[in-house]
């Protein structure tokens, strides 16, 4: 939530604005609004008028309880609704922390329930709260419920992300899934595209959050069309279930040939079947505690990496609309070469280039800023590096469930975004370096970070085995098993 220009309202002049009307306007202004040090009028304090009810700058100043503010960008926002500024703008904090906490409290809870009331139920869960958040942020009057729905909305919106794409994944065979994931994310890309165009449109909060409530109400009814994954019924002992969703598919999709009965001969997974299978599991064998420990390690630094450059970028200056459209259009750029480069060099050759580049690309903008070189090297250092780690973040995705195990698949991805986003998290205080630490060095700190996670990144993925054109790993040993063709 951007807070937007502003000053204290004028006590008593009911009819105040951010911009000066007339030359009465500024002489009133300039009497009842203190100057600060920077030479602009002051944000939290009006002047006191004496006896005489004059007004005076060597009067003393209260805090003022009332604002004007800047509209050119936005009619008004929940900034602007709630007046989250001077002393209210810890809740502005609060609110934006809440969501940051839906994400991670969301990842975890969903994934959990994912692997054991099934993908489709938890998706419809996730999609219902995610309208009904959207809903009540576009009618709120409260800043109470702000920070309650803001938390469901981050909650449910990770969620059914994550639910969505684990049911894609379960659905397909091999080749497809890099198709799924690209699909995904540039359908992700586009609806961000929409939102900023609706936000230009409307450039009001709760009119934004109406618009933006709309297309939930039929992706709710389209969940009754999404068939539960097959895989994770088998999981789960239910082969009647699983049969009758691969035969909806197979006619759907024009296979008119007889299809082969479902048959389980793996006695792993019948063993699995007859014991509840929880996350402990996966950390109790060494190599898999290797394997996921290091994968948490790689959504951590990606995440952070990812969300920090374009903390970098976004704070470019120019028009916020244009710039927010930028970002949009180079997550798109990152994805066109995605589902080919996939392909040829597998998931871990390309996740191990991205990070890698990505992570060179950063270290090298150090040189241009100690050495005050050409500003724009240091822009197009910094644009390569945001690319490789857009499409970097977008690999995991596909990574990640092929290599957890079915019974456990919506907790390894759950777990990971969780992860993830603790390192988007910290990504905002790495990218700050610069205003912390003053002089030269300042600048250079946040890409050295950003950098330095990057060869790391690279190192780390040598570590974890190929998956491209190899099975989804059904059991907790099979995932153990888990090696390169």
């Amino acid at each position: 939530m951007k807070i937007p220009k502003h000053r204290c309202k004028i006590p008593g002049y009911t009819n105040d604005t951010y911009d000066i009307q007339s030359e009465f306007h500024a002489l009133l202004v300039s009497q009842t609004i203190p100057i600060t040090s920077k030479g602009d009028h002051s944000k939290c304090t009006v002047n006191e008028a004496d006896d005489n009810k004059t007004i005076s700058n060597n009067q003393s100043t209260r805090a003022c309880s009332e604002w004007v503010y800047e509209r050119s960008e936005f009619f008004s926002t929940f900034v602007t609704q709630f007046n989250l500024v001077c002393d209210y703008q810890i809740y502005r904090s609060h609110s934006n922390m809440a969501i940051s906490a839906g994400k991670v409290i969301g990842s975890l809870v969903t994934s959990l329930l994912g692997d054991y009331f099934g993908r489709r139920r938890v998706y419809m869960m996730m999609m219902l709260i995610l309208t009904g958040s959207a809903i009540g942020l576009a009618v709120l009057s409260n800043l109470f419920m702000l920070i309650v729905l803001r938390f469901l909305n981050g909650a449910s919106v990770t969620g059914a992300y994550v639910c969505a794409l684990v049911i894609g994944l379960e659905l397909v065979g091999q080749k497809e899934r890099r198709w799924i994931v690209t699909a995904t994310s540039v359908t992700a890309t586009l609806g961000c595209l929409v939102a900023v165009t609706i936000a230009y449109l409307t450039r009001n909060g709760q009119y934004f959050q109406a618009a933006l409530a709309v297309p939930c109400l039929p992706a709710v009814i389209g969940c009754l069309f999404i068939p539960e994954s097959p895989r994770w019924l088998m999981s789960k002992g239910r082969h009647k279930e699983a049969q009758q969703t691969i035969d909806v598919i197979a006619r759907v999709n024009g296979f008119t040939a007889p299809l082969p009965s479902l048959t389980i001969n793996n006695s792993h997974l019948e063993a699995e079947k007859k014991k509840t299978v929880g996350p402990v599991q996966l950390f109790r064998i060494p190599r898999l505690f290797v394997r996921y420990s290091l994968l948490y390690l790689i959504w951590m630094f990606s995440s952070m990496c990812s969300v920090g450059l374009m903390l970098n970028v976004s704070n470019m200056s120019g028009n916020v609309f244009l710039n927010y459209t930028i970002l949009c259009l180079m997550d798109l750029v990152s994805l066109a070469p995605f589902g080919w480069l996939i392909d040829r060099l597998g998931r871990r050759s390309l996740l191990m280039v991205t990070s890698g580049v990505g992570g060179l690309a950063c270290l090298a903008t150090f040189l241009p800023v100690v050495l005050e070189g050409n500003n724009w090297i240091f822009r197009g250092l910094s644009f390569c590096g945001r690319l490789c780690w857009s499409l970097a973040s977008i690999l995991i995705y596909v990574f990640t469930p092929e290599l957890f195990p079915t019974v456990l698949r919506s907790f390894g991805l759950g777990s990971c975004s969780m992860i993830g986003h603790v390192g988007s998290l910290a990504s905002s205080y790495v990218a700050d370096l610069n205003i912390l630490v003053h002089g030269v060095w300042g600048p250079a700190l946040p890409q050295f970070v950003f950098g330095t996670a990057g060869i790391l990144t690279a190192v780390m993925t040598l570590v974890l085995p190929e998956t491209k054109g190899q099975s989804l790993p059904e059991t907790v040993r099979e995932a153990a098993e888990f090696s390169e063709a």
